[in-house]
């Protein structure tokens, strides 16, 4: 079987659904798949093995994350098509496909069994604006075209609910490699220093940088000798908290190592998670996860990851959760222990079988 992923985003950036993306494509490839990656990018980007650059990409922002808007010319359509024909592509699965426009431009003009993974949760409205009417446009025109569709969680899956749309698309965790988180941990050493917590990921509103920055400045006198470690990319909605430094834009091996270094990785967003892959890294890295309880991370912290939730936008009660473990190291240890556990149950290795069923599927509905 020969499958080609359309990402709208550029695959030389960081982000949840590239790492998805990359992901299953490699693990496909050892079970004796073929795999290339479709995504628009800047002039100049080198490709990689498999990879297709189609199409130039704009950052723009909705509902407090950024996005790329992406356009793809007449001309390399039809080379790409005729590319992808000619290597023997049997089928497209597209990725966030309602983010215009290049992956609509390609599927249209492939005419091939087609899935899509909407990976986004998006906020909920008492009066939705233009964008939301258009998404909403946009889901019902996908599930009357479309082979299957596929959500990383119930949060998402509630989105099509709310439209009225039967069959729902069927809930599939996102296909993470964990091997070189698990490669970063440290097996329970104990790093000499300060009580450490790290945040990874963009500084925009939606991640909720400000109630992370705010719960430091707020935290209790049994943490004022801690650390706080803020790595990524964007403007920091705050000063730069006492106790705290930033890493910006670390490269994978930096970010992997900033994770497996602390005691406590925190993820603050408050809504517009579908799923929680920083979680699930951090806690293959033997590192606990604090999260906010939104609709996506909630499907992650289950069980004893429950008590490591808090209330989206309390910033006292996230303070109270840091300031737990870290007077508890007995807890601490036997949460790292439970967080390594949970973590293997979303290992590609496990996940990869269960996408390939859906693609066999599609295909046999179609022959």
């Amino acid at each position: 079987m020969k499958v080609v992923h359309v990402s709208p985003y550029p695959m030389s950036r960081p982000g949840g659904v590239q790492s998805n993306v990359r992901d299953l494509c490699a693990w496909l490839e050892s079970a004796g798949h073929g795999a290339r990656v479709v995504s628009p990018e800047p002039p100049g980007t080198e490709a990689g093995p498999g990879a297709l650059h189609l199409g130039r990409a704009r950052e723009v922002v909705i509902h407090g994350t950024g996005f790329e808007f992406s356009f793809a010319s007449p001309a390399a359509l039809r080379r790409a098509a005729r590319e992808l024909r000619d290597w023997g592509a049997d089928i497209l699965h597209l990725h966030t496909p309602w983010t215009p426009m290049m992956p609509w431009q390609l599927w249209r003009r492939m005419g091939l069994p087609t899935v899509a993974t909407f990976h986004a949760t998006l906020p909920e409205t008492d009066s939705p604006g233009l964008e939301d009417r258009y998404i909403a446009r946009a889901a019902r025109r996908y599930h009357a075209k479309l082979d299957a569709l596929i959500v990383p969680s119930a949060a998402p899956q509630a989105q099509w609910a709310r439209l009225g749309l039967d069959p729902l698309p069927e809930i599939l965790p996102p296909t993470i490699d964990l091997s070189d988180w698990r490669a970063g941990d440290t097996g329970g050493a104990r790093r000499p220093g300060p009580f450490r917590v790290a945040y990874l990921g963009r500084f925009e509103a939606r991640k909720g940088v400000d109630v992370l920055i705010e719960a430091w400045n707020r935290r209790p006198e049994s943490l004022r000798d801690a650390e706080l470690v803020l790595a990524g990319r964007g403007d920091l909605p705050a000063p730069l908290p006492e106790g705290a430094r930033l890493v910006p834009s670390p490269d994978r091996a930096e970010a992997i190592r900033l994770i497996a270094d602390a005691d406590v990785s925190v993820a603050p967003a408050g809504y517009g998670e579908s799923f929680g892959l920083v979680l699930i890294e951090a806690m293959a890295a033997g590192t606990v996860p604090v999260a906010a309880a939104n609709a996506g991370y909630a499907t992650v912290m289950t069980g004893e990851g429950a008590a490591l939730t808090f209330p989206p936008g309390d910033a006292d009660a996230l303070a109270a959760r840091l300031a737990g473990l870290a007077g508890d190291p007995a807890r601490l240890a036997r949460l790292t222990d439970w967080a390594r556990g949970h973590a293997m149950e979303f290992d590609v290795s496990r996940v990869g079988p269960r996408y390939l069923e859906v693609y066999d599927r599609v295909l046999s509905a179609r022959s």
